[in-house]
């Protein structure tokens, strides 16, 4: 190192940035009291017979005492590690009698270090910087402290430099290392969050290795060794061939793989991607890696839209056949335009309410209480009370959902041309039960009007008599029976509801 003058000035020689810089992060590896250091600072008090040995790291202002061996107590000889560190071209720096060298009376360095008179300092360098010093010294002066004296202390110097160097490397791989299994752990976090199984398989031994998820998903121990075979016998058997058929063909081809296939185990469905990952010498494949993804709710609600789409094909071409059914009867009966219109019109509104329903709940079934709201209320044309509801709501299947619409409504139309909701005293009761049978459950209708104006049956029935007796003609074993006593006209409705009979909850 390039010697410098001993002056006032001997703080900014010390505080080069890069030494400073150095020393910060080895300040860091809580190295004082080290054992290692302990032992560099016991072989230094034998050379030259010193009365006492210290191992320093030093900074611009002072020094931090790693090690201390001796009879004389921990000593402040920060000024001479200092000059050790910036001035001395050889490998130590030595004070033969501090009292007296000239070099350091204008820093008044005794004031320091009370005592003492020999110092030998070498400095200790770490990454080409000179950052600390093992020192040797004595409340007695010396004549001399031999090269080979020198040699020696400089020779422990470095040992502690290389000793330093080790431990901070150490600190820093192993911190390396802390982050490295923090960074997986969070990856391994997001892939388990993703439903994501990530797994490598060694070609050559045919080990297959992975994260907690990809074993879960095929049902596989993780705690003893898998194959890529036993990957394989954990897809579902009618998935295995053409999964095994497109692995060996991307790898003969080149390419990745993917493929949609069933855990065996649990059913669940999962997507499989992958590629070479390493390749020997001759460009053979030796390491393959990839990831299994939990496509189940995808799959499900795939076959969902499929069921969905097949259910309104079958729908629509019943309601296609119900419409043309509609025009031809409610044409029949009438040869003014105007009236068809208004005839047809209300009926189509029947049903398309009833798909509406249908359509909110995916063709599920419809809430018996929203059905006859939907289709009477609307006729109650002086006050919505006149409709009055009795009985707890059920789930009605789509069939009888659209057969019943079509009752309740020519129910309604009639009511409103002709009985009680023609009329702002009239009452139209509307009560229906549930009773469960050996073999199946049926839902009894019944409709009651009442304060009304009295109809008399009819001696031809009409097209909306019709309807109302034939809507559920779809609907096996139901039936509609109409009376007309002096309170006003009445039908009882009777159909099956099979699976439908649960309450809705609201």
């Amino acid at each position: 190192m390039k010697s410098r003058p001993i002056s006032e000035n001997l703080f900014q020689a010390m505080s080069e940035p890069a030494r400073l810089d150095v020393l910060s992060n080895l300040t860091t590896l809580g190295i004082e009291g080290d054992s290692d250091f302990d032992n560099i600072a016991t072989l230094a008090l034998s050379t030259g017979n010193a009365a006492a040995a210290q191992i320093s790291l030093v900074d611009e202002r002072q020094s931090q005492v790693l090690a201390h061996k001796g009879s004389l107590g921990r000593a402040n000889i920060w000024p001479f590690e200092a000059a050790a560190l910036t001035i001395s071209e050889a490998s130590c720096l030595v004070v033969l009698n501090a009292a007296q060298d000239v070099r350091f009376a204008d820093l008044h360095c005794v004031t320091h270090a009370p005592g003492l008179k020999f110092i030998a300092v070498a400095p200790i360098c770490v990454s080409d910087e000179c950052i600390g010093a093992v020192s040797v010294m004595s409340d007695e002066s010396r004549t001399e402290f031999t090269p080979a004296q020198q040699d020696q202390l400089a020779s422990l110097a470095n040992i502690a430099g290389s000793l330093i160097e080790l431990k901070r490397d150490s600190r820093q791989g192993t911190e390396r290392v802390a982050a490295l299994n923090r960074d997986d752990d969070r990856n391994a976090m997001a892939l388990e969050v993703g439903n994501v199984g990530s797994w490598v398989w060694d070609l050559r031994s045919g080990r297959f290795t992975g994260n907690r998820m990809a074993y879960e998903m095929l049902g596989l121990d993780p705690d003893r060794a898998i194959s890529g075979e036993d990957v394989f016998r954990a897809m579902h058997p009618d998935d295995f061939p053409a999964m095994k058929y497109a692995f060996a063909r991307a790898l003969a081809q080149n390419q990745d793989y993917i493929g949609e296939f069933r855990a065996a185990s649990s059913g669940q469905w999962l997507l499989g991607r992958g590629r070479i990952f390493e390749r020997d010498a001759s460009g053979k494949p030796v390491v393959a890696v990839g990831v299994n993804i939990d496509i189940t709710n995808t799959k499900n609600a795939a076959e969902k839209t499929r069921f969905l789409l097949r259910e309104l094909n079958h729908r629509v071409k019943n309601t296609l056949a119900m419409l043309q059914s509609l025009a031809r009867q409610t044409l029949s009966r009438t040869s003014d335009p105007a009236e068809f219109m208004d005839a047809f019109s209300g009926r189509l509104r029947a049903i398309s309410e009833a798909h509406t329903l249908l359509s909110d709940r995916e063709w599920s079934g419809i809430s018996l209480v929203d059905l006859i709201t939907k289709q009477v209320e609307p006729y109650a044309i002086f006050d919505v009370a006149q409709i009055e509801l009795v009985g707890e709501d059920i789930m009605l299947p789509p069939d009888h959902a659209l057969g019943l619409g079509i009752a309740l409504h020519e129910l309604a139309t009639n009511a409103a041309k002709y009985g009680a909701l023609s009329v702002a005293t009239g009452h139209v009761h509307i009560a229906w039960q549930l009773e469960v049978g050996l073999h199946e459950s049926r839902i009894i209708i019944r409709w009651i009007e009442s304060d009304g104006p009295r109809i008399l049956a009819p001696d031809k029935r009409g097209l909306g008599l019709k309807l109302i007796e034939r809507s559920l003609d779809k609907v096996l074993s139901s039936s509609v029976r109409l009376s007309y006593p002096e309170t006003g006209m009445e039908a009882l409705i009777s159909m099956p509801v099979g699976d439908y009979s649960d309450p809705v909850t609201r």
